[in-house]
């Protein structure tokens, strides 16, 4: 990498140059003692920025997170030859952090702190590594570490006493007394449910699933989520909260978006998908339908009004199911529905 007078070195060098142009014009032998020196040190930190070897930066970031929480970031800095290097990191909008580090490439590591400031996927990184000499006069810069990308979900909101209206409108039963009959497995029924006698009779090998009355359709619940306006944020966190106090209840939980669909399953690995899926939630009109099919809608108007929950063709405010949210730190913050 070409290295490049500091503001310092520049400051030096026209010094340096004065002092030769005096020199000649008046012939000031003494001069010599200025120039001389001069010269020898910008020729010595030159070289030594010039071959000082780049780094090799490793970094390790988180891979997801919910807004507003903090999340470390770790830079391990490296090189051939040990010397002081500054790096610059470049943080995605949605991203706080400290991003100017002052170390040694001897292997050792960097840690800084980074909030998760806005819901979203950011980008962390590229690294810039400035070389300076020990006099500061010259610099030397390198692009390391390629970016990485963070999953920012959105908040998810404590749901209130009110949350138990929608169990009750998407018909949500544990009842398990009456044998209903055998289905074959889908994909998210629970596995306490898998009949194994029964799925052992299967010449495919399929697994097969026992029924009860009160059990089947409403133990699976799909959401469609759809933002028209500009409440995009707030259809987010409404839709991921619904979803988590469903999953949490052991119902396996769907989500339709404008960017795309996935099916009812259980489980934390699917919880992640969905969160991810909404990490990505944008303005836009989800097809009519996912809209149709869904048995919980949440949306808001062009207006940007506020969020509602469509639940058995009923509308209900958001705000009807949940009262604050849990912010960071645990503080309770208003909702804004």
């Amino acid at each position: 990498m070409p290295a490049s007078l500091t503001r310092r070195g520049r400051v030096v060098a026209g010094v340096a140059v004065l002092g030769v142009l005096l020199g000649y014009g008046f012939g000031g032998r003494s001069l010599n003692a200025v120039v001389v020196p001069a010269a020898v040190l910008f020729a010595a930190t030159r070289l030594y920025v010039a071959y000082a070897p780049e780094p090799y930066v490793e970094r390790i970031t988180p891979r997801e997170g919910h807004q507003g929480e903090h999340r470390t970031v770790e830079l391990v800095v490296d090189a051939d030859r040990s010397y002081p290097v500054t790096l610059r990191e470049q943080l995605g909008d949605g991203l706080r952090g400290d991003t100017v580090h002052h170390v040694e490439t001897d292997g050792r590591t960097v840690s800084y702190d980074v909030e998760l400031a806005h819901r979203g996927v950011h980008a962390i990184g590229p690294c810039r590594a400035t070389a300076t000499d020990p006099f500061g006069l010259w610099t030397a810069s390198f692009l390391v570490a390629d970016p990485k990308s963070v999953r920012v979900f959105p908040r998810v909101h404590s749901l209130g006493d009110t949350a138990a209206l929608l169990r009750g409108y998407v018909g949500i039963t544990d009842e398990r007394e009456q044998f209903a009959g055998v289905r074959e497995y889908e994909r998210g029924d629970p596995v306490r449910d898998v009949n194994w006698k029964a799925s052992a009779k299967r010449p495919s090998g399929d697994l097969a699933v026992t029924e009860f009355v009160g059990e089947g359709a409403s133990n699976r619940v799909t959401i469609a989520a759809e933002a028209r306006g500009p409440r995009a944020d707030s259809v987010a966190e409404a839709a991921a909260s619904v979803a988590t106090h469903l999953l949490d209840a052991g119902i396996a939980v769907g989500m339709a978006t404008a960017d795309g669909r996935l099916d009812p399953a259980h489980g934390d690995p699917h919880r992640r998908r969905i969160l991810g899926l909404l990490a990505g939630f944008e303005q836009g009109h989800l097809r009519r339908r996912y809209r149709d099919e869904a048995d919980i809608y949440v949306h808001a108007p062009e207006s940007g009004e506020h969020v509602s929950v469509t639940v058995d063709g009923e509308d209900h405010r958001y705000e009807e199911f949940v009262g604050g949210r849990t912010g960071a730190g645990g503080r309770t913050e208003e909702v804004a529905a």
